[in-house]
């Protein structure tokens, strides 16, 4: 099936199962800033904007975001333009879900 979403500003058509996870989705379209973790929605590094509201992709069915705006890390800021939170986290260091 078509998974039609618009990802970091870009319309997009994927094909995908509506019961396949977003995670894996977005990792087999190449949006690698989201990142499998602990696969139970406990370790937050799946995270991804979904009209704006933080979701883990881990535990959510790609079906339930068709037709809505997906925003992942990578299209945050850029490494030109960085957004003020990922220029924060690289300022102190951080890593992955360390922080």
């Amino acid at each position: 099936m078509k998974f039609e979403a618009i990802i970091n500003g870009e319309p997009c058509d994927l094909e995908a199962q509506p019961d396949a996870l977003l995670l894996d989705v977005l990792r087999d379209a190449g949006y690698k800033g989201v990142k499998y973790g602990c696969r139970e929605g406990n370790c937050g590094t799946c995270t991804v904007l979904v009209d704006g509201r933080a979701i883990l992709a881990c535990m959510t069915m790609v079906g339930q975001v068709a037709g809505r705006h997906v925003e992942t890390i990578e299209g945050v800021g850029s490494v030109d333009s960085p957004h003020p939170i990922q220029r924060a986290l690289v300022d102190e260091g951080a890593v992955q879900c360390g922080f």
